[in-house]
């Protein structure tokens, strides 16, 4: 039996009868009680149950399993038909399927491994204790019951996510923000000083913004992600990227090769995130120079711009159009404000709803209220210390984003929880481990 999480109690619940009695063995050792503390178990954990009476014919001596629990969940079905061996010293019976009765005396054997590293004990804490009962972003039932279902899928997934951690100063005042002074369209002065106000960052350097004249408010850079795929007629797209990108391509009929392992044809449409944490960040850069070259379209998702753990400076002059958010920064993912800019007026859907003032003025009023209280560099600066803490706790190597960190093993959800084309759980997100960062054992 492989569990995917750490035992923190095991439970045997038997009845016997006449003479009949039970013996429980754990790696070898005869334990007193029925009841088990997890801590004493290792990775892998051999159960052997022993059963016995004065009389071997005694047929009104025997002995059931009434249930076997882990973690308070039934699994006395996962053990049913384990063989069990009548002992030939009393019997001629031939080894058979114990199902959860002793009738024989003799014994039966059983291996249970456990996930009990560090990383999954955290997992299991957080899913246990905290549970979401509104969980999102997330694909399936957003409002849920604390089954142990759900509490093993989330501890397997826990740390399978893309945002950043909750802050309570941004929280509060989103949540003492007013409707009624959210309303108003934005200005020209509001555009030029959120491009300041990116560029006062110390990591980050946006150069050549006149180079972008057109601006428009989306929805999530998806969004904006999503027009420029249906523009797009010769697509270059990294394998591996934010997954919505693959979801939104699924059975569309389009050539769609890989910048990173193919030739850049020109005249080519040429997604790319800057950073991406499978990609170093010169490598993309070396990309942009040669799809610009070739007479390329060239649209650069900052998704994770405001989470990058080094230097960078980008030529805006490189590149065809950009998408800018703080959704992945901030705790307004809810809230989703986001915006375009980009060397041509782009003929869509938000081009058209910025021109003619239709655009959803909360979302950006809402960004600009926290741009007047907040730096570009506040949450980085609040958490990279946390991240280099958690990093040595769990033995975790840091990536270009701040809330990404790799680990040893393959995470992917083969279940399909989120997405086939998600391939951020090939990373450890802190966000979770930071929220609850000196409440439990990290």
């Amino acid at each position: 039996m492989d569990l995917e999480f750490p035992i923190e109690k095991i439970n045997f619940k038997i009845t016997c009868e006449g003479t009949g009695q039970v013996q429980f063995f754990v790696n070898g050792d005869l334990l007193d009680s029925t009841e088990l503390d997890g801590r004493y178990l290792k990775e892998e954990n051999i159960f052997k149950i022993k059963f016995f009476k004065k009389d071997a014919t005694d047929q009104k001596s025997f002995a059931k399993i009434i249930d076997f629990l882990i973690n308070g969940q039934s699994y006395a079905d996962s053990i049913k038909s384990i063989i069990y061996y009548p002992d030939k010293k009393y019997h001629t019976a031939v080894p058979l399927s114990n199902n959860l009765y002793f009738g024989y005396i003799g014994e039966m054997s059983f291996k249970i491994t456990q996930k009990n590293d560090l990383l999954t004990r955290s997992a299991w804490t957080l899913a246990n204790n905290e549970f979401d009962y509104v969980k999102w972003p997330f694909k399936g039932q957003v409002y849920r019951e604390k089954t142990f279902e759900n509490i093993v899928r989330d501890t397997k997934f826990m740390f399978t996510g893309s945002l950043a951690p909750e802050d309570s100063d941004i929280k509060t005042l989103v949540d003492s923000l007013r409707v009624s002074d959210l309303r108003q369209p934005l200005r020209d002065i509001d555009i030029i000083n959120l491009k300041k106000w990116i560029n006062k960052g110390a990591r980050v350097k946006l150069n050549n913004f006149q180079k972008l004249p057109f601006f428009s408010c989306v929805n999530g850079n998806n969004e904006a992600i999503s027009s420029f795929l249906n523009r797009a007629k010769k697509l270059y797209v990294a394998s591996k990227k934010y997954f919505f990108v693959g979801e939104l391509l699924e059975g569309k009929d389009k050539n769609i090769k890989d910048p990173y392992v193919d030739e850049i044809e020109n005249n080519s449409d040429v997604l790319l995130e800057l950073p991406s944490p499978w990609y170093a960040v010169e490598e993309t850069k070396k990309i942009i120079r040669e799809a610009k070259d070739k007479n390329c379209r060239i649209a650069l998702d900052l998704i994770w711009l405001p989470l990058i753990t080094h230097e960078i400076d980008i030529d805006l002059d490189q590149v065809t159009e950009i998408y800018f958010s703080m959704n992945k920064t901030w705790p307004i993912y809810d809230i989703r404000p986001a915006f375009r800019w980009s060397k041509d007026r782009i003929n869509d859907l938000q081009t058209l709803q910025y021109e003619h003032c239709t655009y959803h003025k909360l979302q950006p009023n809402i960004f600009f209220e926290i741009m007047k209280r907040f730096s570009f560099d506040y949450v980085y600066d609040k958490n990279k210390d946390a991240v280099e803490h958690l990093c040595k706790k769990f033995s975790l190597d840091k990536t270009n984003v701040l809330i990404f960190t790799s680990g040893k093993e393959d995470r992917h959800d083969h279940e399909g929880h989120t997405s086939k084309h998600n391939h951020l759980d090939e990373f450890v997100c802190l966000k979770k481990l930071i929220d609850y960062r000196g409440k439990y054992f990290w």
